[in-house]
């Protein structure tokens, strides 16, 4: 059975595909402890374990355009330098905002 967050995943890669992107990989995915309002950090223990990254990477082909999906956002961004100071963004929609994520892949074109 598919979810809504799945959905809306499928319809992102299949808006960026037909934009012209390519798959690109995975983004490195993390766990991590991080603090709650019920239990902060002390030391090593308390707060909760979360999963970051192991986001679906894009890139438009034969430009600097790439793209990450994820269940709850998409980013566009171009690639202008070395490291995180090269990254633009362009956009970052709701994964489930459909309407935003073509308007702008229209824009890019």
């Amino acid at each position: 059975m598919t979810t809504k967050t799945q959905q809306a995943m499928a319809c992102a890669i299949d808006a960026l595909l037909r934009a012209g992107f390519e798959p690109d990989g995975r983004t490195r995915e993390e766990v991590v402890r991080v603090p709650t309002k019920a239990s902060p950090l002390l030391g090593l223990s308390g707060g909760e374990l979360a999963k970051f990254g192991g986001r679906q990477r894009f890139a438009k082909t034969g430009t600097n355009i790439k793209a990450t999906v994820g269940p709850r956002t998409t980013a566009i961004y171009r690639i202008e330098g070395a490291g995180l100071e090269g990254v633009r963004g362009i956009a970052s929609h709701d994964t489930s905002d459909g309407q935003a994520l073509h308007a702008t892949l229209a824009g890019l074109a």
